[in-house]
């Protein structure tokens, strides 16, 4: 028995941004845009409110996002979206700006947002649970990045002190996206892999998690099929639309994948990373993979054998996926990073660990320690 979630419509292709104006539409006339800052994407912002201003949308542009997004920034948002009412979200970029707009609808209509009560409330990627606010937004995604997914996910991670929290709401589903790979040509090739790679390990997390069921799981095989062949012809020629093409479908697919059946113990090793020192989720995943993999073997040698064989055409994982990893310059430790032997050990202290259902705290901190040197 399993059930499987999927209700964003989905407009892929290149060109598809074109049809932003008419999706818009169909959810009110005032729309509140949520972005960063970042100078290279300026002219795609502009872009945007000049054609919904143009079908006679009117756009609000909170464009505070930072990565990691934090509560306060939320607040923020959450703050100039009280001032100027909209009625619906939009958000454009990568997962922080995705994250930061489903927050920003959630709580709509609320004097304030209770984190307590929603990190504590909201705990599960899989129940059904009332909505936070009865005002909440409707969100509408514009990925530039090939890699978090969270356009076809119910997850919002937020920071809050030095912690990445997640919460799950079915209210944080967009209802539409728009996925055009030609968003996606000027990212540099860093950032790339980076996000690329978050989208394999959705993807392989979501394949070995007990959840997992045959939707899920042909969602998660496609996806990895499509980064390992592809994402290392993007770091060769970033340029090329058909490689874009390639990443986007993965992204989304493992996306998918990720919101039906969960993930393991890679994401929340990551998490504790970033919400200590400054490091992307993809390359902080990077680094705790293969020590994963590594100390796995013999425990879930059957489910990995079945990827070594669907992906890599080998009996073996760990050769291939770390020749992988080479090849998209992400075979790195934390050390390589800069990350110092105080932040290392306030990584390994955290309270966490004592709570992952994905193995002892030994046996996380062993995970850490092989990903460290």
């Amino acid at each position: 028995m399993f059930q499987y979630y999927q209700p964003t419509r989905i407009h892929f292709g290149a060109g598809s941004l074109d049809q932003l104006p008419e999706i818009c539409k169909r959810y009110g006339n005032r729309c509140f845009m949520v972005t960063t800052p970042d100078e290279p994407l300026q002219p795609l912002y502009t872009r945007i409110k000049e054609s919904l201003t143009n079908a006679g949308i009117s756009v609000i542009h909170f464009d505070e996002v930072m990565p990691n997004p934090d509560a306060q920034m939320v607040e923020r948002g959450f703050a100039r979206l009280q001032k100027d009412p909209c009625d619906f979200v939009l958000a454009v970029g990568g997962g922080s700006s995705i994250d930061t707009a489903k927050s920003i609808a959630f709580c709509n209509g609320l004097e304030q947002i209770d984190w307590d009560h929603i990190f504590s409330a909201y705990g599960s990627p899989f129940e059904v649970y009332p909505s936070y606010s009865r005002q909440h937004l409707p969100i509408i995604s514009v990925p530039t990045t090939s890699g978090t997914g969270s356009q076809v996910t119910q997850a919002a991670v937020i920071t809050r002190g030095k912690e990445k929290i997640t919460f799950y709401h079915t209210d944080n589903f967009s209802k539409e996206c728009i996925l055009d790979p030609e968003l996606m040509l000027t990212l540099p090739k860093r950032m790339s892999a980076a996000t690329g790679f978050d989208a394999f390990t959705h993807a392989f997390e979501a394949y070995i998690n007990p959840r997992a069921s045959h939707y899920s799981k042909m969602d998660a095989l496609e996806a990895m099929r499509l980064v390992v062949e592809n994402l290392p012809k993007v770091m060769e020629d970033p340029k090329e639309l058909h490689y874009r093409e390639a990443m986007s479908l993965a992204d989304t697919l493992a996306g998918r994948a990720l919101a039906n059946s969960g993930a393991d113990a890679p994401h929340p090793l990551s998490e504790i990373i970033g919400g200590i020192v400054h490091m992307t989720h993809g390359e902080a995943l990077a680094v705790v993979f293969p020590p994963f993999i590594q100390h796995n073997l013999e425990k879930k040698k059957a489910v990995f054998t079945e990827i070594a064989n669907a992906i890599f055409h080998s009996e073996d994982l760990l050769q291939p996926f770390t020749s992988f990893m080479e090849s998209i310059s992400l075979n790195k430790k934390l050390k390589d990073f800069g990350i110092t032997p105080e932040q290392f050990a306030e990584i390994k202290a955290s309270p966490i660990l004592d709570h992952l259902p994905f193995g002892t705290r030994e046996e996380l901190e062993a995970i850490l320690q092989d990903a460290y040197e």
